[in-house]
C-alpha cells in the first residue's frame, strides 16, 4: 500500500509540473489558460446553481417548519383552552356535588338531631311522669308523718312564743324592780349624807375645812361607784333589749315560716290533687294497656297452640322418617363394615408395599451418597497427584447455599418425567413407584385429585439418574472414570430390581384388580 501511495504522489507531482513546463513553452500557454478558465467558469456556474437550489430548499423547509409550528401552536392553544374549560367544568361539577352532599348531610343531620331531641323530650317526659308518680307514692306514704311534724312545729312555735313572752315580762319586771331599788338606795344614801353633813357641819364648824376634803373624796368615790353600777345596768338593759329584738325577730321568722308552711301545705295539697288526677289517668291507661296485652296474649297463645299442634304433627312425621333413615343407615353400616373388612387386607398390602419402597429409597440414597463421595475423593486424589484436573467443588450435606450438592441429583429421581404409552415398572425409580402406590391408595380411599395444567412430555430419565447405587470406584480403571464425577456425567449400569414386592394373596389380587 505504501508503494502504491508513493507512485500516485509521483504521478500527481509530475502532472502538476507538466503545466509549468508547458507554460515555459509559448505555444501551449494560452490554450492552457483558456481551458482552465472554461473549467473554472463551468464549475462556478454549477456551484451557483447548487447553492440556489439549496437556498430554495432551505427556504421551503423553513416555511413548512414555521407553518407546522404555528399550526401545532394553534392546536396546543385550542387544547389548552379546552382543557382549562374542562377543568373549570369539573371544578363546578365538584363544587355543586359538594354543595349537594353538604346540603344532604346538613338536612339529614338536622332531622337526626330533631329526632334525637324529640326522643330525649319524650324520654324526659316519661322519666318526669315516673318521678312524679314516685313522688306521689312517697308523699302518700309520708303524708301522716309530715302532718305530725307540722303539728309538732306549730306546738313548738306556740310554746316558744309563750316562753318568750313570759321571759320578757319577767325581765322587764325584774329590771323595773332593780331600777326602783337602786333609785331608793341612792336617794337614801344622799339623804343620809346630807343629814350627816348637816349634823357635822353644825357640830363641828371648826373642823369644816379639814373634813370637807375627805367628804368630798368619799362622795366622789360613791358617785363613781353609782356611775359604774348605772353603766352596768345600762349594759344589762342593752343586752336585754338585744335579746328582746332577737326574740321578736325569731318570732317574726317563726311566723313567716308558719305562713310559708301553710302556703306550702296548700300548694302540696294542690299538687296532691293534680297527681291524684294523673294517677287516675295513668291507671286508666294502664288498665287499657293491660286489656290490650291480655287480648294479644290470648291471640298469641292461640296461635302458639296451633303452631304447636302443627309442629307435633311435623315431629311425628319426621320421627317416622328418622326411623326409616335409621333402619337404612344400619343396613348401610352393615354393608360398609363388610366392605371395610374386605378392604382391610388390600390396605395392609398397600401399606406393606409403601414401607418396603421407603426402605429401598433410603438404602439406595445412602449407597448413592457413599459411592458419589468415594468417586469425588478418588478424583481429588488423582488431581492431587497430577494425573487429571481438579473436579468442581461438591458438597455432600444438605445446605441452602450450596450450588453443587449431591442432594440435587437425588431430587432428579423424584421428578415425574413424561412417559408416553405403556410403562414398565422396572423403568421407574423407587420414588416414582412410591408416588404410584400413594395415588392408587388415595383413589381407593375415594380421594379426587384436583385438575392441574398438563406438563409437556419430557425425555425419559436415563437409568443413571434413577437413584441407583454406583459401582465401586476402586474397581474402575482410570480410563473408565474419565470425567464421570457427577451423576449426569456417569455411565453406570442400574442394579437389578427386586424380584417382586411382598407376596400378594388371592383376595388382595382380586381387590387390586377391582380398584384398577
Amino acid at each position: 500500500r505504501r508503494v502504491k501511495r508513493k507512485g500516485k504522489r509521483e504521478r500527481r507531482n509530475q502532472f502538476l509540473k507538466m503545466p509549468l513546463q508547458m507554460l515555459s513553452c509559448g505555444k501551449l500557454s494560452w490554450m492552457l489558460l483558456k481551458g482552465l478558465a472554461r473549467i473554472t467558469g463551468t464549475m462556478l456556474n454549477a456551484w451557483c446553481m447548487k447553492m440556489t437550489c439549496y437556498k430554495c430548499r432551505c427556504q421551503n423547509t423553513e416555511k413548512d417548519t414555521l407553518d407546522v409550528i404555528s399550526y401545532l401552536k394553534q392546536e396546543d392553544g385550542k387544547k389548552d383552552d379546552q382543557v382549562s374549560k374542562l377543568h373549570h367544568a369539573l371544578k363546578e361539577v365538584k363544587r355543586e356535588a359538594r354543595k349537594e352532599r353538604q346540603a344532604l348531610v346538613d338536612e339529614y343531620s338536622q332531622q337526626i338531631h330533631q329526632l334525637q331531641e324529640s326522643l330525649a323530650e319524650k324520654t324526659n317526659e316519661v322519666k318526669l311522669m315516673q318521678s312524679e308518680l314516685k313522688l306521689v307514692k312517697e308523699f302518700r306514704r309520708k303524708r301522716a308523718q309530715m302532718q305530725r311534724e307540722l303539728d309538732e312545729i306549730k306546738e313548738s312555735m306556740f310554746s316558744t312564743d309563750k316562753h318568750h313572752k313570759d321571759t320578757l315580762q319577767q325581765m322587764e319586771h325584774k329590771f323595773f324592780e332593780e331600777k326602783v331599788r337602786l333609785q331608793q338606795e341612792a336617794s337614801k344614801k344622799i339623804a343620809e349624807l346630807a343629814e350627816r353633813a348637816h349634823s357635822e357641819a353644825i357640830s363641828n364648824l371648826d373642823e369644816t375645812t379639814r373634813s370637807v376634803y375627805k367628804e368630798n373624796v368619799r362622795l366622789n368615790a360613791a358617785l363613781d361607784f353609782h356611775l359604774k353600777e348605772g353603766q352596768e345596768l345600762k349594759k344589762d338593759k342593752q343586752s336585754l333589749d338585744a335579746k328582746t329584738s332577737n326574740l321578736l325577730s325569731e318570732k317574726e321568722l317563726n311566723g313567716m315560716i308558719v305562713q310559708e308552711k301553710i302556703v306550702e301545705s296548700k300548694h302540696q295539697k294542690k299538687q296532691i290533687a293534680e297527681l291524684q288526677e294523673k294517677v287516675k289517668t295513668l291507671e286508666k291507661s294502664l288498665s287499657h294497656v293491660v286489656r290490650e296485652f291480655e287480648t294479644e296474649r290470648a291471640t298469641f297463645v292461640q296461635k302458639s297452640e296451633d303452631e304447636t299442634r302443627g309442629c307435633r304433627a311435623e315431629i311425628s312425621r319426621l320421627q317416622r322418617i328418622v326411623e326409616l333413615k335409621t333402619k337404612e343407615m344400619n343396613r348401610v353400616k352393615r354393608l360398609a363394615k363388610t366392605i371395610l373388612d374386605q378392604r382391610t387386607e388390600v390396605e395392609q398390602f398397600f401399606l406393606d408395599s409403601l414401607e418396603y419402597v421407603k426402605n429401598e429409597i433410603i438404602r439406595n440414597r445412602i449407597q448413592y451418597r457413599k459411592d458419589a463421595q468415594n468417586a469425588y475423593q478418588q478424583r481429588m486424589l488423582e488431581a492431587h497427584t497430577g494425573n487429571s484436573d481438579f473436579p468442581r467443588v461438591r458438597t455432600f450435606r444438605q445446605l441452602d447455599s450450596s450450588t453443587n450438592n449431591v442432594f440435587d441429583d437425588l431430587k432428579e429421581a423424584e421428578r415425574w418425567t413424561g412417559f408416553q404409552g405403556k410403562v414398565d415398572m422396572t423403568e421407574l425409580t423407587w420414588e416414582q413407584r412410591e408416588r404410584i402406590l400413594r395415588m392408587l391408595f388415595a383413589k381407593m380411599n375415594g380421594f379426587k385429585e384436583k385438575r392441574r395444567p398438563k406438563i409437556p412430555a419430557l425425555v425419559p430419565t436415563p437409568p443413571d439418574v434413577q437413584s441407583k447405587a454406583l459401582p465401586n470406584a476402586g474397581e474402575q480403571t482410570q480410563e473408565a472414570l474419565g470425567d464421570n464425577t457427577f451423576l449426569t456425567q456417569q455411565d453406570v449400569n442400574a442394579p437389578s430390581l427386586p424380584a417382586a414386592l411382598p407376596p400378594v394373596t388371592g383376595t388382595q389380587a382380586s381387590a387390586a384388580g377391582a380398584v384398577s
